[in-house]
């Protein structure tokens, strides 16, 4: 039953154009949702209710399942093979598709009350929890997994920038869910009378309840506060700044290093433009971080014009990540065959998946159409693990497909590719040896002295041998 279930479903044909435009969709309905929670498009309680309607429909509903079907149908070679894969996919679209469910039961009490009332405000929270958790494990997954491909591909630069680029965004993930979660407290107290339903971000020390209001919820009943207790201010804005920045600061670093050695490789020149134009979303990011660097007031009267470039910089980072990836499967994945095609889906994930990562930056201190794009995080980690893992697994068993992208502008596929084919050589050698040893024992009686540790070492030995030749031009 799981295996019809599991053809059917692979057989339904989304195309990656489809696939590209309803992504597209995603990402603006996100961006702008981005733009509002942090004051810098006009909001209220209608245009509130509206985002927060498309980014469930769009988001979770129709964009999720597209998304869905294309990413069952081009894994299901590959997720019959490896169980890392098969249990990442399913585990991710069962817990999205149940964020759906708990996001479609929020807009109808949303509809129904009329106020975003204690119950679905703890919703949503447990939300924001699940889908933080979920892809923070993804991501530190997928650091593992560059850091041990960094150590099978004769010490690529690249692939570890990319590894640290990883495990820097799944430590800001868990962080950023755990400062909100622990270090802010949830004031409830009655609304005065007449009061009209309406949210603001203030971001405004207030001496009565001894702390820093982040984010104020007015109801008929009841206002709710978010406030940071004035002895974790300093720690809150700490936590908030570092982390994150040092992820998008090594995600410039491996793009950068990506995009150079493309360009340097097919003759492109490297001059002033590249820089300036790899450079501006760095240079805007660190200059609208200046305020919480230097731990400026949040009443400096210039800090507006600050957060403009610093989102800005995340924005246009963020795309700028992603068409890395889609230069390279457009440029260098030029074969038609199957196994070059596959990649090219493959690397077509990713580069959603990374764009999508912009969603991190959505406050999720707003707790309807906030919480949802932000939340969109667990696809978006999803979306690029799963691309980048894949395309190194599909590389590493076809010996054409390798050779083909060896020879091509594509330094990173070309290493994790082989990276990946040298671990898994070794596994079936180490199992050969295992199944070889206890044969001899049955046939002779005598036991060998050759341990799988050993034999690890030894290869090990071969493998680091292999990486530190050099052959010559004849050769």
């Amino acid at each position: 039953m799981l295996k019809f279930r599991g053809d059917f479903l692979s057989s339904i044909n989304v195309t990656r154009r489809a696939v590209i435009i309803t992504a597209s969709i995603m990402i603006v309905i996100v961006i702008l949702d981005l733009l509002m929670t942090r004051q810098l498009l006009p909001y209220n309680t209608t245009s509130e209710t509206i985002m927060f309607v498309l980014t469930v429909i769009v988001g979770y509903g129709i964009g999720s399942w597209i998304l869905f079907f294309y990413t069952t149908r081009i894994s299901s070679d590959l997720r019959s093979k490896s169980v890392f894969i098969n249990v990442m996919h399913w585990a991710t679209w069962i817990i999205q598709f149940s964020l759906l469910g708990a996001f479609l039961f929020v807009v109808a009490s949303e509809f129904y009350f009329g106020v975003h009332n204690h119950h679905t405000r703890l919703l949503t929270t447990s939300i924001f929890a699940i889908s933080s958790i979920s892809a923070s494990i993804i991501m530190g997954i997928l650091s593992f997994k560059f850091l041990s491909w960094y150590r099978s591909s004769y010490r690529n630069l690249m692939v570890l920038l990319y590894g640290i680029a990883a495990i820097t965004t799944a430590i800001a993930i868990a962080e950023d869910a755990g400062v909100k979660i622990l270090l802010i407290n949830v004031v409830e107290e009655k609304s005065p009378a007449g009061a009209l339903p309406q949210s603001d971000f203030v971001y405004e020390t207030d001496e009565k309840y001894s702390g820093e209001i982040q984010y104020k919820v007015v109801n008929r009943d009841i206002t709710t506060l978010l406030v940071v207790p004035t002895e974790n201010v300093e720690l809150y804005d700490s936590l908030n700044l570092w982390p994150i920045t040092l992820s998008f600061i090594f995600r410039w670093a491996g793009t950068s290093t990506l995009l150079y050695h493309y360009f340097e490789r097919i003759g492109k020149g490297l001059g002033l433009m590249f820089w300036t134009v790899m450079s501006l979303p760095l240079v805007l990011y660190l200059i609208g971080k200046t305020p919480d660097i230097l731990m400026l007031p949040p009443d400096y009267p210039y800090r507006f014009y600050f957060r403009i470039l610093f989102r800005i910089g995340t924005i246009g980072g963020n795309i700028l990540f992603g068409l890395a990836f889609f230069i390279i499967g457009r440029n260098v994945i030029t074969s038609t065959s199957v196994a070059s095609q596959k990649v090219k889906d493959y690397l077509t994930i990713s580069a959603i998946g990374i764009i999508m990562l912009v969603s991190f930056s959505v406050s999720a201190l707003q707790q309807t159409y906030g919480v949802a794009a932000h939340s969109l995080l667990l696809l978006a980690s999803y979306l690029f693990a799963l691309g980048l893992y894949s395309s190194a697994i599909s590389i590493s068993h076809d010996n054409s497909l390798r050779r083909s992208i060896k020879k091509s502008t594509a330094e990173l596929l070309s290493n994790i590719g082989t990276a990946q084919m040298e671990q898994d050589l070794k596994k079936r050698i180490l199992k050969m040896v295992e199944n070889r040893k206890e044969e001899m024992e049955e046939e002779t009686g005598i036991s060998s002295s050759m341990t799988p540790e050993n034999t690890k070492e030894y290869l090990e030995l071969v493998i680091s041998e292999k990486q530190t030749y050099v052959p010559s031009d004849k050769s």
